[in-house]
């Protein structure tokens, strides 16, 4: 801050001494040192104020430059999707349009009711056709 060398400081302490006094000298000392370490407190919250701004503004230009770079990369993916895609043929032979025929016309197809699934939403062992037989469950005929 300034270049004061030991010898400035023992000119400055002698003729602190001369104009004050030894009554006044320690008092005065004590309001110099408090005032100076204000002032260096005052410095070091205005440079912490500072570096944290200029890291704010570091980490924002971060944030902006990575956005470009993620628009521009979704850019580029949308664009060579658009691209790779291609017009569609619209012809009605494709394997969307044509219907889904079983393979074998004589096979019954099983139809799960919902009283008829088992506790983890599974269908029980027993062929469907004996769970139509019967009314009640076991669990129904006695109670207790």
């Amino acid at each position: 801050m300034f270049d004061i060398g030991f010898f400035e400081l023992i000119v400055i302490g002698i003729l602190a001494l001369l104009v004050l006094g030894p009554e006044r000298l320690p008092k005065a000392a004590r309001t110099a040192g408090m005032w100076i370490g204000r002032i260096k407190q005052g410095f070091s919250s205005i440079q912490q104020e500072v570096n944290q701004q200029l890291h704010m503004e570091e980490m924002q230009r971060q944030l902006e430059e990575n956005r470009r770079k993620l628009e521009e990369t979704l850019r580029k993916q949308e664009q060579s999707i658009t691209e790779s895609a291609g017009p569609q043929p619209t012809t009605p032979d494709t394997a969307e349009s044509k219907p889904v025929q079983a393979v074998e016309q004589d096979a019954p197809v099983a139809q799960v009711r919902p009283e008829d699934e088992g506790p983890f939403g599974t269908t029980p062992s027993a062929p469907a056709s004996s769970a139509t037989t019967s009314d009640k469950s076991p669990s129904s005929d006695h109670k207790g």
